[in-house]
């Protein structure tokens, strides 16, 4: 599996990410410095990491203003906190709910070449800057970024 994000180069408004700070003050949370914000493509398949970065390069990213991260996820893996002052939150669709975007991109795949069968799943991934407490992350994730219907989030 590999894990495919899409942010903002340098140089570049990050203006969804703007964009949710703004609404978190709106909240009345003021912990928050800044927001970083990243569109994150899952793609489960039997693809090769040239393939990987094809997907990443060609369809999914603007070359100009968006920079692309590949990454091979092994099940099971950890993570530790580089930056205690950093949280993130990963807002993805539940099971079962219907993820046009997902589909679109599986069938662009195949437009492109690759014909390995791959599933592709939709998320979103935000980077918040300062010093929050879980509850404060929870009502960010519940209150702002993730409709609790139809999304699960993750809190890291």
């Amino acid at each position: 599996m590999y894990q495919i994000e899409i942010s903002s180069k340098k140089g570049f408004k990050d203006v969804h990410g703007e964009h949710t700070l703004s609404e978190i003050s709106g909240l009345g949370i003021k912990q928050v410095e800044k927001v970083s914000y990243s569109q994150v493509y899952e793609i489960h398949g039997e693809i090769n990491p040239a393939q990987a970065n094809e997907i990443a390069e060609e369809l999914l990213s603007d070359k100009i203003t968006e920079k692309p991260l590949v990454k091979k996820i092994e099940t099971g893996g950890s993570r530790s906190a580089v930056n205690s002052k950093l949280s993130v939150i990963e807002v993805w669709y539940k099971k079962g709910v219907t993820d046009t975007v997902s589909e679109s991109v599986a069938k662009a795949v195949k437009d492109l070449g690759i014909k390995e069968e791959i599933k592709v799943k939709t998320g979103h991934k935000y980077y918040l800057y300062g010093n929050l407490s879980q509850k404060i992350l929870n009502t960010i994730a519940t209150k702002l970024l993730a409709n609790t219907l139809i999304q699960e989030y993750k809190i890291k």
